[in-house]
């Protein structure tokens, strides 16, 4: 579970943005928030809104930056180099690991990002754990490092390592590993992880592998369809079609001579009658839900962070809807899972679908630097948004802050212009 994050000087953001999802103490859908252990209460759902190039994606593209720079390293050291299959894996970590290293990633508009550290920050839990881990690199190189971690429920947090340059002090259950030869560009998290078997570290490296990233700015993953072999998941994802009112009725798979997928069907089922069709015949908005409707039954069930730019490109705001409420009821999503997602639906922007803490928004200041603040914290003349307003038509009309060039729109909508 994400607790908070926070980064700095990456991309569109020379500031510090902070994503808060511990649930404000207001009245709305109370019922919908994760409980923990410790009574503490956190968002299911965080939906990101902006004007286009506001740094809605970046946020996003922000947690899977850091995600990727501690996992892939550890997936690549676990790899056996004997193996070909196993080598080839290696060889494909490798290249994304270099192509992290090598993106200058600090804010471009202001000549002193260029000397200054990439900072990010999480706050997550897992297995009972709530753990606090910092992140600075510069040109590809880590100047600081570090991981705490507490019992949910405890007050006193303990380290467990520290990294500044050179420097490494730890904590007692690493006190004995020898660290002061591991690169300035690898994580020491990634490397302990997966040179070691320290469980309270297998626990903190496998919540950055459990996080799903979903970016539809790529028009191919539209085009990556996710069918499991297992019936009971194929039969979850009937019934997630169904209840939005698409009409198939059955999944068939063709495999080739080495049994693999070569090509999938659906079922139409019309006054009793049974037809085929390819997949490739249905409509773009059903082939981007069989690529992401898989990942969102695996994330509700194992209590997953899903994070989702564009999720509602080709999607009715009716299916958005349906599957924000997925996370935001304890039927469905009974473990804790969450979303994060950008979008540009206005339909869903309401009250009836989301709290105030869970809408946020990303918009530009005049030196093309990003900010991204929630509609709870926002003021208007000094007051707080109410619970009862109208957000999708109050943002429209600019009354937020996030959509500068909305306004001609409008007037021109009335004749004014």
């Amino acid at each position: 579970m994400l607790c908070q994050f926070s980064f700095k000087n990456f991309k569109s953001f020379k500031d510090e943005a902070f994503l808060d999802l511990y649930a404000e103490s207001i009245s709305e859908m109370k019922n919908t928030l994760i409980v923990d252990s410790d009574k503490q209460k956190f968002l299911p759902v965080i939906s990101i809104y902006g004007p286009n190039g506001g740094g809605k994606s970046t946020v996003l593209e922000a947690i899977d930056h850091i995600r990727r720079r501690i996992y892939l390293p550890f997936m690549m050291l676990q790899q056996p180099a004997s193996d070909s299959y196993f080598q080839e894996s290696r060889n494909v970590f490798m290249h994304d690991a270099q192509n992290i290293l090598s993106k200058e990633i600090y804010f471009k508009f202001d000549s002193n990002s260029l000397d200054s550290p990439t900072e990010f920050e999480l706050l997550f839990r897992n297995n009972g754990t709530e753990y606090k881990y910092e992140l600075s690199t510069h040109k590809g190189n880590i100047i600081h490092e570090n991981l705490y971690c507490k019992s949910i429920g405890k007050q006193n947090a303990r380290l467990l390592f520290e990294r500044s340059d050179s420097k490494i002090n730890t904590g007692k259950e690493l006190e004995k590993l020898p660290l002061d030869k591991v690169k300035s560009t690898l994580p020491l998290l990634s490397y302990i992880a997966a040179t070691y078997d320290i469980p309270i570290i297998n626990d903190a490296i496998m919540w950055f592998g459990s996080i799903v990233v979903f970016n539809y700015n790529d028009p191919a993953l539209d085009r990556l369809i996710q069918i499991p072999d297992d019936r009971n998941l194929q039969n979850k994802i009937l019934s997630f079609l169904q209840d939005i009112d698409i009409s198939i009725t059955g999944i068939h798979l063709e495999r080739d001579d080495n049994g693999r997928i070569s090509r999938i069907y659906t079922s139409h089922t019309i006054n009793g009658i049974d037809y085929r069709l390819s997949i490739e015949d249905e409509s773009s908005g059903t082939k981007k839900l069989f690529s992401c409707i898989l990942w969102i039954i695996e994330s509700l069930t194992e209590g997953r962070l899903l994070i989702a730019d564009e999720l509602d490109a080709k999607l009715h705001p009716k299916i958005m809807r349906y599957i924000i409420e997925l996370f935001k009821n304890k039927e469905s999503n009974p473990n804790g899972a969450q979303l994060i997602l950008t979008s540009h639906d206005m339909v869903n922007m309401n009250p009836d679908v989301f709290r105030r803490d869970e809408i946020w928004f990303c918009s530009q200041g005049l030196d093309h630097s990003s900010a991204l603040y929630s509609l709870v914290s926002f003021n208007i003349d000094g007051h707080k948004v109410r619970k009862d307003e109208i957000y999708s038509k109050r943002y429209l009309e600019g009354k937020y802050g996030a959509d500068p060039y909305i306004d001609n729109g409008l007037k021109w909508l009335q004749g004014e212009i």
